[in-house]
């Protein structure tokens, strides 16, 4: 269970959204960005990060999240600025390591980028993998790409590294610069203790790619 020192780093809009907000979605077309992991995601009262873009056994594609930016509303995402995203189809969020959701691509969307900052995705690390010590890179939407190491891999899976992190990072994809120039996925940003914004946790993807059925893009 999350203690009192976990700080989600999901950013709240305001309670009172103005109608507008609706009006002004932008349709997906040639023109908007392609949606990338680390870019901003948001539905009308959360702002967080998308993490790894994968494929599902369904053929659809799909981003991967935190789970406490899940609103439980099937409220619509978007991106860029306005752009119909998808929607939220599963999601888990009880402390601890248990916390992603999972955004389903609008058709239109057609295939999004899997890379990370230019990386390509190349292997998924499990939690027994990291070694206290490794170099550990996130992409938030916030912050950026900020990199430190690995301070401690916990008993449940969290890995906690010295790794810089704000409010709207959340869902930001966590992993490992490979010698080829490839990225090896290993986690998704969850929180990081209240008051230090310099240490971040991490839940790890690799139990969450066999149990929604998912294969990272490269």
């Amino acid at each position: 269970m999350a203690g009192p020192w976990l700080r989600r780093l999901g950013l709240i809009g305001a309670v009172a959204m103005p109608v507008t907000v609706f009006v002004s979605i932008a349709p997906a077309d040639a023109a908007s960005p392609r949606p990338a992991p680390g870019m901003r995601v948001q539905d009308e009262n959360m702002k967080c990060t998308a993490s790894f873009a994968a494929r599902g056994d369904d053929g659809d594609y799909y981003f991967i999240t935190s789970g406490h930016c899940d609103p439980r509303d099937g409220s619509g995402w978007t991106y860029a600025q306005g752009v119909p995203l998808g929607t939220i189809t599963a999601s888990e969020n009880e402390g601890g390591n248990i916390d992603a959701a999972i955004i389903r691509l609008d058709p239109s969307i057609g295939v999004p980028a899997g890379d990370i900052g230019g990386r390509p995705v190349h292997g998924v690390y499990a939690s027994e993998d990291i070694k206290v010590g490794v170099p550990f890179c996130k992409l938030g939407s916030v912050t950026g790409e900020t990199c430190g190491g690995v301070t401690k891999v916990r008993d449940d899976g969290v890995i906690e590294a010295s790794v810089f992190s704000l409010n709207g990072d959340s869902g930001s994809p966590g992993y490992v610069k490979n010698l080829d120039g490839t990225v090896g996925a290993v986690g998704i940003l969850t929180g990081s203790p209240d008051g230090d914004d310099n240490t971040s946790y991490f839940v790890p993807v690799s139990p969450l790619l066999a149990k929604w059925g998912l294969r990272l893009l490269p």
